[in-house]
């Protein structure tokens, strides 16, 4: 009976991730301004996010282990440590595939990158750590503890570290029409990124309360670029000219200006159509979730099961010896 379901399951997972290929090729609409190559933010996203999940999940049971001293436990924080090492490769190749595409490089150690590599670095060493320590007994309750305080990295080095300078790489803006984006920070000759641009500070001019800013926009692919000029009031504090970057509806927007430092705050404001307008897209990203989910679910559940009788074998051998 359980072996019934387990081929379900697989299938019924297969089939699924199957069908959010198809959509993601085939029937949600291309990115404005992107093409083809933002399609692979149907996979990039949900990976991150599982990886997350799957960190989690062993840190949970490596809890239990500490708490209950149960070898499944342990079995099931191993496993789940390994699922989110493969889904944290899967996303930072995804993203320098899709780095390429859209800027022209695979790796520029971005904040982004950079935080992800160090968590890499840190489980590579938890699997190290377990594969060095003998007798079994010990090597569970080190790697217990190893991995619960591993998981205090992650929200840090996730959802913190990168946010902490501006990113040179990364975008961040989402990929979708309706997304509100935090805008850039920039001072005179330097680049950033704004949504999937790239975007460099020329200059800056100042006739009465009018600030003009001129910035060199670079298009995806780094095919061409153009030159922008929003304008800021300082009597009034707001956005005034906000030109069209070229052949999409998306608008540069001078939102903050300090003239003693000679910063900028540079914004993309999106059309407003929203996501829910585009439910093939919004549809599909659920469903890329939601299976990449289920699919750590059954690697956890597989690989604990191939885990547990792993160490039955060998303590066996052990015993024989």
């Amino acid at each position: 009976m359980v072996r019934r379901i387990s081929q379900m399951a697989k299938l019924l997972i297969g089939v699924w991730m199957a069908g959010v290929i198809f959509a993601m090729f085939l029937i949600i609409p291309q990115y404005e301004g992107l093409g083809d190559a933002g399609r692979i933010i149907i996979m990039h996203v949900p990976t991150a996010w599982v990886s997350v999940l799957a960190f989690a999940v062993s840190a949970f049971y490596s809890g239990m282990y500490l708490w209950r001293r149960r070898p499944s436990d342990d079995d099931r924080a191993v496993a789940a440590a390994e699922c989110g090492f493969l889904f944290t490769v899967l996303a930072t190749v995804t993203g320098a595939i899709f780095s390429q595409v859209v800027w022209g490089i695979y790796w520029n150690w971005d904040p982004r990158q950079t935080s992800i590599f160090v968590l890499l670095l840190i489980y590579a060493a938890f699997f190290a750590l377990r594969a060095a320590i003998d007798p079994m007994e010990r090597r569970r309750r080190l790697g217990a503890v190893y991995s619960l305080f591993a998981f205090v990295t992650v929200p840090f080095l996730v959802f913190i570290a990168p946010r902490l300078a501006d990113s040179t790489l990364h975008p961040n803006c989402a990929f979708l029409p309706g997304s509100q984006c935090d805008g850039i920070v920039l001072s005179e000759g330097r680049i950033g990124l704004l949504g999937d641009r790239k975007i460099r500070l020329l200059a800056l001019n100042q006739q009465g309360d009018i600030i003009t800013a001129a910035v060199e926009v670079s298009e995806p692919g780094l095919t061409s670029s153009a030159i922008l000029e929003p304008t800021f009031s300082l009597a009034e504090g707001r956005s005034l000219d906000e030109p069209h970057f070229p052949a999409v509806r998306f608008r540069l927007a001078l939102e903050q200006v300090d003239l003693t430092t000679g910063n900028v705050r540079l914004n993309m404001h999106a059309p407003g159509t929203g996501t829910i307008d585009n439910p093939r897209t919004f549809f599909t990203f659920m469903a890329s979730n939601l299976g990449f989910t289920m699919l750590f679910v059954w690697m956890l559940q597989m690989r604990s099961t191939l885990l547990g009788v792993s160490w039955k074998l060998e303590e066996r051998e052990g015993a024989l010896i």
